[in-house]
């Protein structure tokens, strides 16, 4: 019976070391964290959910999402919800630009010990961009979303090619306002041409669309290579556009090519059906973003912000970071392929791991095996 009651008090011991090991090697096991996503589900968003529920799952994290259906205040609601009933850290998408700064300044000082890490949600206000303290912004480099499609152009068409810009601004919105800097940068380089800006009225494919078609209506064919549009849904009704004009979609001459900022199943559709229309889109990895952000909320939690790693810059222990964009081509897609599966057909700068932040215990292959 001593020999049991010895050999038992052993294995207690074992285990009581082994439990406090996995402990320590895991700062995060036993986290409540959530997503909160303003805008409405989408296949990209789910991408985004589901690669985040991965990582909180290999992490022992208690992980729950939020999608408020593009309503600031249910976005606000939801997350001072989420925050009075304790949570330890919130990723926040796709806040409104002019209201974000302040109403995440109170909660950062009413709930000092929640982390936050937000994407695509600039601070504004007072007519300047501001900073939050402890708060971690994520984008996509949407200047680089711009240019790999602008370098695609130059390609086809050699410098100085033709294009024509669909886009809402300046100061309309900051994702436009950051793709606009790459515009610029090669039109002031003389590696492109405006034609001419298209500006839909309304956020919708059919304001795009009616625009885009009026002004083919105005330009010659022979005046213009190409078309980029900053949206995929602007892009939805610019493809419409060209594809209901027989001067433009190839029944008289060539087909006017266009590509688009984002992608989704739509856009893959349409470039499937039509490869010498919908030529590229210009996007990132929206399942590696999802783990990205999540990791940086995961490194804030552990108290380990030093290890928060910027691609763009090639950075650590910053507090801004941005996943850098490729061009997806219509003719490098296979009949099979969907927004879920481009890595197959992507270049090396899609869902690259060396993008992500890492730690002893959060290694980069943790969901790669």
């Amino acid at each position: 019976m001593k020999k049991f009651i010895a050999i038992m008090m052993v294995f207690v011991m074992v285990l009581s070391f082994t439990t406090m090991s996995l402990t320590e090697e895991n700062p995060v096991a036993g986290k409540r964290v959530a997503y909160v996503m303003l805008l409405p589900s989408a296949t990209i968003f789910q991408m985004w959910k589901d690669s985040c529920a991965d990582l909180c799952k290999a992490l022992d994290v208690d992980f729950e999402f939020f999608f408020c259906d593009g309503d600031f205040n249910k976005w606000q609601d939801t997350i001072r919800t989420c925050a009075s009933a304790g949570y330890d850290g919130l990723l926040l998408s796709h806040g409104n630009q002019d209201g974000s700064y302040v109403f995440l300044k109170e909660i950062r000082e009413e709930y000092p010990e929640m982390e936050i890490v937000t994407f695509d949600t600039q601070f504004y206000t007072d007519g300047e961009y501001q900073k939050l303290e402890g708060v971690t912004q994520m984008f996509q480099q949407d200047k680089s979303l711009v240019t790999v499609l602008l370098d695609e152009m130059i390609a086809k068409f050699g410098e100085g090619v033709r294009l024509i810009k669909i886009w809402r601004g300046p100061n309309y919105n900051s994702p436009f306002d950051r793709r606009e800097v790459g515009w610029k940068e090669y039109e002031e380089a003389g590696k492109i041409v405006t034609v001419g800006e298209v500006q839909p009225l309304t956020d919708s494919m059919d304001s795009a669309n009616a625009v885009t078609a009026a002004y083919l209506q105005s330009l010659n064919r022979e005046d213009v290579d190409a078309a980029i549009a900053y949206y995929d849904l602007y892009g939805q009704g610019v493809y419409n556009a060209i594809f209901e004009n027989d001067n433009y979609n190839g029944k008289v001459g060539e087909a006017l090519p266009m590509c688009s900022v984002d992608i989704d199943p739509v856009d893959v559709t349409n470039m499937l059906t039509r490869p010498d229309i919908w030529y590229a889109a210009g996007t990132t990895d929206w399942t590696l973003n999802g783990e990205i952000a999540m990791r940086l909320l995961m490194l804030q939690l552990a108290g380990e912000a030093d290890k928060i790693y910027d691609p763009a810059t090639d950075s650590y222990g910053v507090d801004y970071v941005e996943v850098p964009g490729s061009a997806i081509l219509a003719s490098s897609l296979k009949e099979d392929s969907t927004v879920e599966n481009l890595a197959n057909i992507a270049p090396d700068t899609y869902g690259n791991l060396n993008y992500l932040s890492v730690a002893d215990w959060m290694p980069a292959d943790l969901l790669h095996k």
